[in-house]
């Protein structure tokens, strides 16, 4: 059955990309389900894609299908607007995987991983920006992942995107604030098929996608008013991120050599008396302020 797409809908519309299967399939029914007209969008695979928005439908919600490659961002926001007259908010959660080695790694498998994932994240925002601020906000929820706050071995490609995206995250909070534009980021651990065919049964239910939604679906509610934040989530855990850095040492003027500071190395590390700067003012001030050992 072909999408019934509603013009100018009075709801909500999000966008969640590669939402045809995994995390983006229980992204988009938790988020449809708690009242917004979802934005199914798939690539390649058209037919799951119109699947997942009719599923939507018949259980009493608001979907529509729309395909497209989400590196043509620009194309992709504007096929939300002109179909549903509006867009309130984008869960980027399409990508993939071309794992290699550093030295192993060439160029194409690189850039590939990051223009899916960290470039598309950006010129979604970039696309959707002017129709943020034209309905007086929105909000923007980049899925990012434990490789890019932890690092994962044979994942460069991959660990730099979803790393690099929590710092877009930060930059748009910023930029945005003023116009009611939100930007946060979550590392999910959930089964899907590109990770879960050597795991049990049992496991795999207890990791499911959907017990990873229910912060999705908050985070891109307009009373939502997080922002520029980092959340872990997995198996009905929610956990919030933030930096944390040791007290470290302060060297003298008179004293400004290696081995100084290799002799007083454990200090540097210990995490006794911790910092959580919140932006980088705070970074800075607590760098120049006296009193560090």
């Amino acid at each position: 059955m072909a999408d019934q797409v509603q013009s100018d809908t009075a709801q909500r519309v999000v966008l969640i990309t590669g939402s045809s299967r995994g995390l983006g399939r229980a992204f988009a029914e938790a988020i449809a389900s708690d009242g917004a007209h979802v934005m199914v969008n798939s690539t390649g695979t058209t037919d799951l894609g119109e699947q997942v928005a009719q599923g939507i439908r018949d259980g009493g919600g608001a979907a529509t299908h729309v395909a497209g490659p989400v590196e043509a961002a620009a194309e992709l926001v504007q096929s939300v607007v002109e179909r549903l007259g509006r867009i309130d908010g984008i869960v980027h959660n399409a990508g993939f995987i071309r794992d290699k080695t550093l030295k192993k790694m060439d160029d194409v498998q690189w850039q590939s991983v990051l223009d899916v994932h960290l470039t598309s994240a950006f010129r979604l925002a970039r696309a959707a920006w002017p129709h943020f601020e034209a309905a007086g906000g929105g909000r923007l929820v980049f899925i990012s992942s434990a490789s890019g706050l932890y690092g994962n071995f044979g994942q460069g490609n991959y660990a730099a995107a979803k790393a690099g995206m929590h710092g877009l995250a930060r930059s748009i909070a910023l930029e945005g604030g003023k116009a009611n534009i939100a930007a946060n980021c979550v590392a999910p651990y959930g089964a899907t098929e590109m990770n879960s065919g050597h795991l049990p049964d049992e496991f795999k239910r207890v990791i499911s996608p959907a017990f990873i939604a229910p912060l999705i679906g908050y985070l891109v509610r307009e009373e939502c008013e997080e922002n520029g934040s980092l959340f872990e989530a997995s198996a009905g855990a929610f956990k919030k991120v933030r930096w944390e850095r040791s007290r470290g040492v302060r060297l003298t003027p008179d004293d400004m050599s290696v081995d100084a500071l290799a002799a007083r190395w454990a200090a540097m590390n210990d995490f006794t008396n911790s910092e959580h700067p919140s932006d980088m003012r705070a970074s800075l001030s607590a760098m120049y302020a006296p009193g560090d050992e």
